[in-house]
């Protein structure tokens, strides 16, 4: 069964990228905000990993993730962060506030690749741990 993996990033040309990179393998949903993001979240069900980038409208990226790892129906799903921001004070407060991952745009498709088959295989792992 494919894996879900839910995109956030606003904008389009990023989205259809990261779509296509990913469709063959996966199920990706696409959203241009987190509260679009959210309500699907909600009416559809947890995605395996999120990718997403950290400057959103409405609410950013930053918020969203540290709101996301402190709520405890979303704090298990690993998250990608996708940035053009390439400085370490950014990449360090993405990591600190939850992310397991930070990607500079732009990126390496077979990274990320890469980085969505580690990240759902170590939390099959973990899940098998638990049960």
């Amino acid at each position: 069964m494919k894996k879900k993996i839910l995109v956030i990033d606003d904008d389009e040309a990023m989205r259809w990228l990261i779509k296509k990179m990913l469709e063959k393998d996966y199920i990706v949903d696409v959203f241009s905000n987190v509260a679009h993001a959210l309500k699907h979240m909600n009416q559809f069900g947890h995605p395996d990993v999120i990718v997403t980038d950290i400057h959103l409208p409405v609410i950013d990226g930053k918020d969203f993730l540290t709101n996301l790892k402190t709520n405890g129906l979303y704090s298990g799903i690993p998250v990608i962060v996708i940035s053009s921001f390439r400085d370490d004070k950014t990449k360090n407060y993405c990591l600190e506030a939850g992310a397991d991952e930070y990607i500079v745009k732009p990126f390496n498709p077979e990274k990320l690749i890469e980085l969505l088959n580690n990240l759902i295989t170590n939390k099959r792992k973990e899940n098998s741990l638990i049960n």
